[in-house]
């Protein structure tokens, strides 16, 4: 595929540095953390935030771990995120097969009511949605907090598989239901397959929002025990109000599934982002 556009040797200098720059800006705070996440104690974070431990005491992340009961907060946020990529994937993507693949009269406007899913955010909702969760009896559940969000993330599921799945030719479906295929069964082996980039960065998004929320979390959950990670830092703070080598180790081990869901999935990630506005 030929470049839409070339850049000049000096553009190229000009850009490249650019991009260096910006890297450093966001690498340099990440790798103040690793420093400070690892010295002794918290007189040398005070004294010398940016040198090098004196001690390398990799047991900060233990005791961040064990003495803060993150464990419960870790998989609170695991069985919350997973569950709503599920659920997300699951549902955007037969919706998106529906509008595009199956229409029919009102499509058009659902796909509308999506949208200003979209604009409108979730938080303008809260107190109906608090209503509808508690007459549920799914206030202060785990449940409750995956629907919920779950819910809030699908308006954005739906644009991204809608718009991907537009741009994908109909003829294997074609080819599929002249051989007597069934919706679910071009929907399952023919649909996914073709939408598996769009599938990732839906899934990837789905993930990183939900594993970094913190305000639904905190309307619906009470319960200590039922607190994903988000809510769980405040109470590490709690308990390591003034010791920020720990505060470091614990902000650290909350940001490492993050970045390895999108090291997984990065090339799926970009594939998505880019391949729906492409025509060959």
């Amino acid at each position: 595929m030929e470049r839409l556009f070339k850049l000049k040797p000096l553009e190229q200098i000009v850009v490249q540095f650019i991009l260096l720059v910006y890297a450093a800006i966001v690498v340099f705070p990440i790798g103040i953390a690793i420093l400070n996440s690892l010295k002794p104690n918290l007189g040398e974070v005070y004294k010398a935030p940016f040198a090098l431990p004196s001690v390398w005491s990799w047991d900060n992340y233990a005791e961040a771990w064990f003495g803060a009961n993150f464990q419960t907060y870790f998989l609170n946020s695991a069985i919350i995120s997973l569950s709503c990529v599920v659920l997300v994937t699951l549902c955007a993507s037969t919706t998106a097969f529906v509008i595009v693949r199956m229409p029919f009269k009102g499509s058009t406007f659902l796909f509308g009511c999506f949208m200003l899913g979209v604009v409108i955010p979730i938080r303008l909702a809260m107190a109906p949605l608090f209503v509808v969760v508690k007459s549920l009896r799914l206030l202060d559940s785990l449940l409750g907090v995956i629907l919920v969000q779950s819910a809030s993330m699908m308006p954005v599921a739906v644009f991204i598989l809608t718009a991907f799945l537009r741009a994908v030719p109909a003829e294997l479906e074609d080819a599929a239901k002249m051989d007597g295929a069934l919706p679910f069964e071009i929907y399952w082996r023919v649909v996914v397959p073709l939408i598996r980039p769009a599938l990732a960065t839906v899934a990837l998004l789905t993930f990183v929002q939900s594993w970094n929320e913190y305000f639904l979390p905190l309307i619906f959950l009470q319960s200590e025990s039922n607190f994903p990670i988000t809510l769980g830092m405040t109470q590490f703070r709690l308990r390591f109000d003034v010791q920020w080598h720990l505060m470091f180790a614990g902000i650290l081990i909350m940001l490492v599934p993050t970045i390895i869901a999108f090291l997984l999935a990065s090339r799926q990630f970009i594939q998505g982002l880019t391949q729906g506005g492409l025509k060959e």
